[in-house]
């Protein structure tokens, strides 16, 4: 189920990342010893097949041959996912569940027993910190996102972003299991982001190479309970530049602008048929929240009541339809 790759060297490493890919026999942990074997610092990356980033990075930074601080283990999981054709673009494969969905028992199904697979091997390494390397689903500056607010936290945060989103929502990703030690997630960015191979890259360096990860906090900004906007049952969507008749809703198609911005009251979003906000469904924090609370419909156009705090924001239509259409934060 989980491969181990004990201590690649750079001749062991394919210089073009498709051959890197392709050559990976599927869900696998790859072992590098580092300058103190006594501690040990773990990545979780290519959660998604559509993520490339950290693959990518692990890739570089392998064949650069550099000798980490403290022993590395780094974990690919959607190994497969991202090497269907066309390459890094399926989440996951077709009729498979998220993998970063599955981290929270019951474990039934084989997305179930990999992620459960992951969660032991971490544990048997007894890491001192653990990091879950994303992209984001659309155009995006980086960010962070954690399960609390520890001061450890926010020191791993710092390797690689200043933004961080502190989140109630709990659905099955790694980061909100227990690990016996820090777990944040990373969000480097969109996959077609300049910027995200920069974060992905500098982190790296820092996490893999520096001795102590926790003898800094360096300056964050802190976003508190996001929510998730999402679509309701067999309601269907698509992105456009104006509403299209055979959809429910059709979200304006430069959405990924507004990524980590803030969206006023005036700014239309999209367009809605007659069913209006019967169509979208709001979930995070203890509470029920009808979309009519956040979201208002004029002559079948979509606004938000009031200023909110967007990200992840995407326009492939499957993963709004199978995920959300993106996370928000109410601006007071």
């Amino acid at each position: 189920m989980l491969r181990v790759w004990e201590q690649p060297g750079p001749a062991d490493i394919a210089p073009r990342i498709n051959d890197f890919l392709r050559g990976l026999p599927g869900p696998i942990a790859i072992h590098v010893a580092g300058r103190d074997p006594a501690r040990c610092r773990v990545l979780v990356t290519l959660s998604h097949g559509n993520e490339p980033s950290g693959l990518e990075a692990v890739q570089r930074w392998l064949l650069s041959g550099t000798q980490p601080a403290v022993n590395i283990v780094v974990i690919f999981g959607a190994v497969a996912a991202a090497a269907a054709e066309p390459l890094f673009f399926h989440r996951m494969l077709p009729g498979e569940r998220d993998l970063n969905r599955c981290f929270t028992p019951p474990y039934e199904d084989c997305q179930g027993e990999l992620a459960q697979a992951i969660l032991s091997h971490i544990r048997r390494q007894r890491p001192e910190a653990v990091i879950d390397l994303h992209n984001t689903s659309g155009s995006s500056p980086a960010f962070a996102v954690t399960c609390g607010d520890a001061p450890a936290q926010r020191q791993l945060v710092g390797l690689f972003v200043e933004q961080l989103v502190v989140t109630d929502l709990r659905l099955g990703s790694l980061m909100e299991q227990e690990l016996g030690c820090p777990v944040v997630t990373i969000e480097a960015g969109g996959s077609q982001d300049e910027q995200a191979e920069v974060t992905a890259d500098r982190g790296l360096a820092r996490y893999f190479g520096e001795d102590d990860v926790f003898a800094q906090l360096r300056p964050i900004t802190l976003f508190k309970h996001p929510l998730r906007l999402e679509l309701s049952h067999h309601s269907r969507i698509d992105y456009a530049q104006r509403a299209l008749h055979d959809r429910d809703i059709t979200v304006r198609d430069d959405i990924e602008q507004f990524n980590f911005a803030p969206v006023h009251a005036g700014e239309m979003l999209g367009w809605l048929d007659e069913d209006g906000l019967d169509h979208l469904l709001i979930s995070g924090g203890p509470d029920d929240h009808p979309p009519v609370e956040y979201f208002r419909v004029e002559d079948g156009q979509l606004y938000p009541r009031r200023t909110l705090r967007v990200f992840m924001a995407t326009t492939r239509p499957d993963i709004a339809a199978s995920d959300c259409l993106f996370y928000f934060i109410p601006e007071d």
